[in-house]
Parts: structure tokens; sequence; C-alpha cells
């Protein structure tokens, strides 16, 4: 999978996974940039999960840089997310320019 890989996070799961669409609501609201791969349409990418996971479907699967998280809470994703220095390119609140 590295060969096609551009970006520091990569998601691997389902279009139908409450779990997955979780971590990529969070990862979009928090202006992350990151690849998405359907294990229901992507054979590589479900064979990198087999792989990962001992054989097992388990989804989502999250790639930040060499950190691989199988199923993550969002606050496990970030501090992996805070550990690679990964933040978002939003511009800050009103609140925090105040501060």
């Amino acid at each position: 999978m590295k060969d096609k890989v551009t970006s520091a996070i990569q998601v691997y799961g389902t279009g139908w996974c409450g779990l997955t669409y979780r971590v990529r609501e969070y990862l979009m609201n928090a202006r992350l940039a990151y690849e998405f791969f359907d294990i229901d349409h992507d054979k590589k990418a479900h064979e990198f999960v087999l792989a990962t996971t001992n054989g097992q479907r388990r989804f989502p699967l999250v790639v930040v840089e060499n950190d691989v998280m199988t199923v993550p809470t969002i606050s496990q994703l970030q501090r992996v997310l805070d550990a690679h220095d990964i933040r978002s390119e939003r511009a800050p609140s009103r609140r925090e320019s105040m501060a």
C-alpha cells in the first residue's frame, strides 16, 4: 500500500461502517488531509487490513505516519496526531485568538 500513499493519515474501512464514518468525520471537521481506502472495493486495501490485523476484518484501521491503530477512539487518534505534531489547518476560533 505504501506505493500509492500520499498523505500522513490513511483510514481503511467501509462506507457502511459507523465507526469508520466517525473517524472520517472527525478528521474532516478538524480539516486534516487524509486518504480513505474502502476495503469492500479495494482489494489491496483489504489485503493490507487482513495482513495488519492477523487475518481479521477489523476497521477502521488508521495509519498515522508509521503508527497503526485498529478501531481507535477519537481521543486515541488525537493523541497519535499530537505525537506526530499533526495539527488542524483551521483558523483559530474567536475565543482562541482572544486568549
